[in-house]
């Protein structure tokens, strides 16, 4: 095993590392950053800033707490919006020039948003960003490329090492650290079908589980109405739903443009409702032979496609397909993890020395979350975290945890670990996809609970094999948590749809859960106006 100390580390490569990365460095305090890519990052699109003259940080905050349907942490989204100024003036003094019409920047409009506000650069904001914090930060970080954090080590003071694994180097890694930052991204990539990376997974709430962290919201996952199911090369990418208030719009297999059927808004409703609205369409059978619904994008002005969606149309001619003549297959699949780590507006957690921030962190949108709050949350919350997590490391002396190499022995489990896999998959795609109910959530509990129990006893015939199997229970951990609020939460309210339970309550309550003595403890708090 390499062993490493340092006074903090962060787990993640996308933005929310890197800006946390970037606020440590420039406090003085050493950083080491553990990644194995950047995440969903290069595909942010743009970030919400209020920079028209009838948009302001207060209308900005009104859309986000209405959009979370009054579970959103007012803390949380205040920070947001009122640093989301700062934000882009710090970007452009790192020499980053956003889209602009003439003197006017030129902004989208997200569903869920009173003005258009989303800020861009070109076509690939995410990707803008992070190369521009990493040029800045050239010499001044220690980087681990192709790692994965799997545990974290807590003593009587708080959180103590990182246990992680070097897939390239095929090593195990020891880190001593004062503070931790996970950004490790969202665990979409628990489902079958998602918009994400492959192998986004359950690592950074089964993580923090582990060390006695809390979470929340972990039944509110974002389901994209728009991601691709044909062709087969664009599976799982998707539309930009700002093309809904361009023109385009939904139609079934009869031809018909259904979400005419739920109200005078149609397509231009959240993602909730319109993911919730395109599965239902297709249980009843009016969907595509692909399983899907038609984007149907010809109304819209071949001029306005060409300057502001140039990446869509590139992506789709690329195949074959023109998105100003012809519509393309689209349906529901998990995109942004609402949920996460419960943490103060700092990023701060319960758990000393832990800070969580960007997709990892739950409570910021609460059960639904418009267009263009996931890359600003990255950005805040990762310069927030990383100024918090160094004013942490400064004030705490060094500590030492005892990292242990994990052993392997016996035979392959490979070919186990694939099917549990698969298992699992299975189970979270039918119990807790866009549309729900009680009956299949216990069911699902119960067959994971059995299958975390067989990943625990099996072991590994060498490293690879056991950093997958400790990948494998992490999966298991996280999707048991979403399956177990899913059920706790008896009603429907944003992304979080009970076919049992329609309706919402009057009764506003936040889901947590914690490690207790006999597995996942779930708790329902009262939220008071």
């Amino acid at each position: 095993m390499k062993k490493w100390t340092t006074d903090c580390l962060v787990v993640g490569g996308g933005l929310a590392g890197w800006c946390a990365a970037r606020e440590i460095v420039n406090t003085g305090v050493h950083v080491a950053l553990m990644h194995d890519g950047m995440g969903a990052s290069p595909w942010v699109h743009g970030i919400n800033v209020p920079v028209l003259p009838q948009d302001s940080v207060d209308c900005f905050l009104s859309d986000t707490l209405q959009s979370g349907l009054g579970l959103s942490d007012p803390r949380l989204a205040r920070a947001l919006c009122e640093d989301a100024p700062k934000v882009l003036e710090t970007l452009q003094g790192m020499g980053l020039s956003f889209n602009r019409k003439g003197e006017e920047y030129q902004l989208l409009r997200p569903l869920g948003s009173s003005h258009p506000r989303v800020v861009s650069i070109g076509n690939e904001t995410g990707v803008a960003i992070l190369g521009a914090i990493k040029r800045e930060l050239t010499g001044r970080v220690a980087e681990f490329p192709h790692t994965r954090a799997l545990r974290l080590l807590t003593g009587p003071g708080g959180l103590q090492g990182v246990l992680a694994y070097d897939a390239r180097a095929r090593e195990w890694i020891g880190v001593n650290t004062k503070a931790v930052v996970l950004a490790c991204g969202g665990f979409c990539g628990l489902y079958p079908f998602t918009t994400n990376k492959r192998d986004s997974g359950g690592d950074g709430p089964a993580m923090a589980y582990g060390a006695g962290a809390v979470l929340r919201d972990m039944e509110f996952i974002q389901f994209e109405p728009s991601a691709a199911v044909w062709p087969p090369q664009l599976m799982g990418t998707s539309v930009i739903t700002t093309l809904f208030f361009e023109g385009a719009v939904l139609r079934n297999n009869q031809g018909e443009r259904f979400m005419t059927r739920y109200g005078l808004e149609a397509e231009r409703v959240g993602k909730d409702v319109l993911a919730r609205c395109i599965a239902a369409e297709i249980t009843a059978g009016l969907g595509t032979e692909h399983g899907g619904v038609y984007f149907d994008a010809t109304a819209v002005d071949v001029g306005t496609l060409e300057r502001d969606y140039p990446m869509y149309l590139r992506r789709y001619r690329d195949v074959g397909i023109d998105l100003s003549i012809s519509p393309v297959e689209l349906a529901p699949a998990p995109h942004t993890s609402l949920g996460g780590v419960a943490t103060d507006e700092n990023g701060r957690t319960c758990v000393p020395g832990l800070f969580v921030c960007g997709e990892s962190m739950g409570g910021l949108h609460g059960a639904n979350r418009i267009g263009g709050s996931a890359g600003l949350e990255t950005l805040v919350f990762g310069f927030r975290s990383g100024r918090q997590a160094a004013a942490w490391a400064k004030e705490t002396a060094p500590m030492t945890a005892d990292i242990q190499t994990p052993i392997s022995s016996g035979a392959s489990i490979r070919e186990a670990l694939i099917q549990l896999r698969t298992g699992m998959q299975k189970v979270l795609a039918e119990a807790a996809g866009p549309l729900r109910e009680g009956p299949a959530l216990e069911k699902a509990e119960k067959t994971l609970r059995q299958e975390l129990n067989e990943a625990c006893k099996l072991r590994g015939a060498d490293s690879e094999e056991v950093f997958l199997r400790l990948r494998l229970e992490n999966d298991l951990i996280t999707a048991l948590m979403v399956c177990a609020a899913a059920r706790a939460r008896e009603e429907t309210r944003g992304c979080h749809a009970r076919e049992d339970f329609p309706e919402a309550n009057k009764e506003l309550l936040r889901v947590t859960l914690r490690k207790g003595g006999e597995g996942i403890v779930v708790a329902k708090e009262t939220i008071l106006g």
